[in-house]
């Protein structure tokens, strides 16, 4: 085990009560609150109105912000960011997926630092002050509601990259996986795609691949939520599917899953944020084909083979079989129960594209310090071996 820090600040409630323990938390936060929302979601369901209801209840004024987009735009959190300081909030309350969470995130940053936030996402500096956010999650994938991390997409750029600071964890969030239901479909497997990720990305390209606890944990969670996502697909209505599956991916980017493992690279999600900012795909389906593309290139990775024996339990002589049957398996599961496409030409992205994807992403892998182990040549061969079957 590598020497590490474990810190997670953030409280959780979870649960079909969840938002019960908000009239509590939400006071402690302060007395006005800026509202972040997405789009019709939130109105269809009747969560604007209980969230309202509960502005009320507690005696705390709000503030509206909605219309926050997957894949959201820095521009838009710098609108969020102005009325912010406009209103002179005390705190966030964000409601949606990861992209309103993250936007949250932003605006709580740039209330303090609004002529230098987009540096913090280039690594260039770091947020000496926020304010607090709290997070009611009503799609499971992105994690953000655990996490220390800030995803956005540059307008002008297409760069698509994140922010990371203790200052943005949630400090409270209610978990109520009833609230997901409202997701269609693609959405709920884009979200389980999303989740699997983080848990793969940090199992292949860590440090310390010998045994240790923390790698039976990352192939437990994995195999579980292949499990419990079959379920899913086939129950919509499934609270404890609903339930496991969100649980899960809340630990997702948690240093819980990494503790000991030492460096780990996220060169999947670079490549990805090449795509969804380029393209404005939705991050789950461009992570199923870059994992694929990335999987084809290095087929013959100890960490692979480990990976496929543990989480399908695939058994064969011969590291080239083990890939073979485990490719299958894992493509079966993205493709038939999630439904999900996995390859570039799947979602009309052409070959001659790929040297502008390779140059985009390569971007993100100098801020992120992964150009020290993957060349442009490397990225150009994923997207290649992703592009179709």
């Amino acid at each position: 085990m590598k020497n590490f820090e474990f810190y997670l600040p953030t409280r959780v409630f979870f649960g079909k009560k969840a938002l019960r323990a908000a009239e509590k938390e939400l006071p402690r936060l302060g007395k006005k609150a800026l509202f972040v929302f997405g789009r019709s979601s939130i109105f269809r369901t009747g969560l604007y109105d209980r969230i309202k209801e509960l502005f009320k209840k507690t005696g705390i004024e709000s503030v509206d912000f909605g219309g926050i987009k997957s894949n959201p735009l820095f521009s838009k959190a710098m609108e969020g960011i102005e009325l912010a300081i406009k209103e002179k909030v005390d705190f966030i309350l964000a409601v949606g997926g990861g992209s309103v969470i993250d936007t949250a995130k932003a605006i709580a940053c740039g209330v303090y630092h609004k002529d230098e936030l987009w540096s913090f996402y280039e690594r260039k500096g770091f947020p000496q002050k926020a304010l607090p956010v709290a997070a009611i999650p009503t799609i499971a994938g992105s994690g953000s509601e655990l996490d220390n991390v800030s995803v956005l997409t540059h307008d002008e750029t297409r760069l698509k990259i994140s922010m990371k600071s203790p200052l943005i964890f949630p400090k409270v969030s209610f978990l109520n996986p009833e609230f997901t239901l409202s997701v269609p479909p693609d959405y709920t497997a884009y979200g389980i795609v999303d989740a699997f990720s983080h848990f793969f990305e940090v199992f292949v390209s860590c440090e310390n691949k010998s045994p240790c606890i923390t790698r039976e944990i990352l192939a437990t969670l994995m195999k579980s939520l292949v499990y419990w996502s079959k379920i899913l697909m086939k129950d919509f209505y499934n609270y404890e599917a609903r339930a496991n599956v969100m649980w899960i991916s809340s630990l997702g980017l948690t240093d819980f899953v990494r503790a000991g493992l030492g460096r780990y690279l996220f060169v999947m999600h670079a490549i990805e944020h090449s795509l969804s900012g380029m393209y404005d795909l939705p991050h789950g389906l461009g992570l199923a084909i870059v994992m694929c593309g990335w999987m084809k290139k290095y087929s013959n990775s100890p960490a692979l083979k480990e990976f496929f024996e543990k989480v399908f339990e695939i058994q064969a002589p011969s590291q080239k079989e083990v890939f073979e049957k485990g490719f299958q398996a894992f493509k079966e599961w993205i493709e038939s129960t999630l439904k999900v496409p996995t390859t570039l030409r799947a979602v009309q992205i052409r070959e001659e594209e790929i040297p502008q994807l390779a140059e985009k992403a390569f971007e993100i892998f100098k801020i992120w310090g992964a150009d020290k182990y993957y060349s442009l040549e490397d990225v150009e061969d994923i997207l290649k071996e992703a592009l179709e079957d």
